[in-house]
């Protein structure tokens, strides 16, 4: 279980985050969702060692994870998927996926995730001579999820996966985060679009200037008339 309790960030004099706690169980699909700068970043980023809290407490099954690096919180099976996908964009489809396994000692292991993320997303199979940069805006990102799968992750923190991509794409995007979590991998997605957010997640967080406003299960926050209006463009 991830459990973050009463964690504050600051940027320099700024409070970014103001007592934000939020639970991850397993087998659960839990998302963040908020307007832009509302600090739904910022929440990943603390989580994976590349922000020090000014206080609170980042529990990975009881372990604190303040003060550790970020490549060993990765090391620990809590991978960030990053905005933006970040992929080596001169580096082919193989090899961006080797990248995702360079802290795995077990060959075997490695072979097993390389084999579960081709069969995840057969697209990448097609590819895998192919250079990063050319492929899609949604095969970069499956590329991304890829990549991920193979660092044997216990958690996935997703941020803003359907970012830039086109409607069809983002409805695909979406299936790909349904078939990873019933592999039983629990995933923290954060996502802007909070219709996609709701209908795939189990329970929801509502972030806004940095300070978590409300949070319940997603089929009952998307029924909710306040959050429709806000989040979900219906009047």
């Amino acid at each position: 279980m991830l459990e973050i309790k009463n964690l504050y960030v600051n940027y320099g004099h700024i409070a970014a985050l103001r007592d934000v706690s939020i639970r991850l169980d397993s087998n659960e699909v839990v998302a963040l969702i908020g307007s832009n700068g509302a600090g739904k970043t910022t929440t990943l980023r603390a989580i994976s060692g590349q922000l020090k809290p000014k206080s609170g407490e980042n529990l990975w099954d009881g372990i604190s994870l303040i003060g550790k690096a970020p490549h060993e919180i990765a090391k620990m099976g809590i991978v960030h998927v990053p905005e933006g996908r970040k992929i080596f964009y001169k580096l082919s489809v193989h090899e961006n996926l080797m990248m995702g396994a360079y802290a795995q000692k077990d060959k075997k292991r490695t072979d097993e995730n390389y084999e579960r993320a081709l069969e995840l997303f057969p697209i990448l199979k097609e590819r895998l001579k192919q250079a990063g940069g050319t492929l899609s805006g949604g095969e970069q990102q499956m590329l991304a999820f890829g990549r991920a799968l193979m660092a044997d992750p216990q958690i996935l923190m997703l941020d803003e996966p359907s970012l830039g991509l086109a409607p069809l794409v983002v409805e695909k995007i979406a299936d790909n985060i349904e078939i990873i979590a019933k592999t039983g991998i629990p995933i923290l997605l954060v996502e802007q679009n909070a219709n996609i957010a709701l209908e795939i997640s189990d329970r929801a967080y509502i972030i806004e200037t940095g300070k978590i406003e409300l949070t319940g299960e997603s089929n009952k926050l998307a029924g909710d008339r306040q959050i429709q209006k806000s989040y979900l463009g219906i009047s």
